[in-house]
């Protein structure tokens, strides 16, 4: 081998190893750490960890998680125990935002559970009710690894 044989493999390694070390660091930075978070009393589910969130109010028994960082909305409706106007009023304001994200939606599965995809929305709807909690969630995601996590991770107190 001569000098000129040597250098060309020297170069070879060492965009190699630049390669590595990139590919490295973009897998490093797309990682998404989760962490435990309570929706309600009695429902918690693993959510991407974000700078960006929002929880707005609605009503006493309706909230709104939004996290415009990783493209999350979590609508929360407790009805308890009480029949009163006010629930009847949030009842039928869930209701129809439940019935508005199905519309033009296709219904698929992830982890074992009953999802819709908007296609045009490109958005990931799932729907959780629980008459033991009376805990009734929707959760609207950009993205269906995320979305399969969120909901896998889904758990009543």
């Amino acid at each position: 081998m001569d000098k000129k044989d040597i250098i060309i493999i020297i170069l070879s390694l060492i965009i190699i190893a630049f390669l590595a070390i990139g590919a490295y660091n973009q897998a490093r930075e797309e990682q998404i750490l989760y962490h435990t978070v309570n929706i309600t009393d009695t429902f918690s589910l693993d959510v991407p960890l974000s700078d960006n969130v929002t929880k707005t109010q609605v009503s006493e028994h309706m909230h709104i998680v939004n996290d415009s960082q990783n493209g999350i909305e979590i609508t929360s409706l407790n009805l308890g125990n009480e029949s009163t106007m006010d629930l009847i009023e949030d009842g039928s304001q869930y209701l129809y935002k439940q019935e508005s994200y199905k519309l033009g939606a296709e219904q698929i599965t992830l982890s074992n559970h009953t999802v819709w995809y908007d296609r045009k929305e490109n958005n990931y709807i799932a729907f959780f009710s629980n008459e033991t909690t009376n805990d009734n969630v929707i959760i609207v995601c950009k993205g269906n690894e995320t979305m399969s996590r969120m909901i896998s991770t889904v758990s009543y107190r």
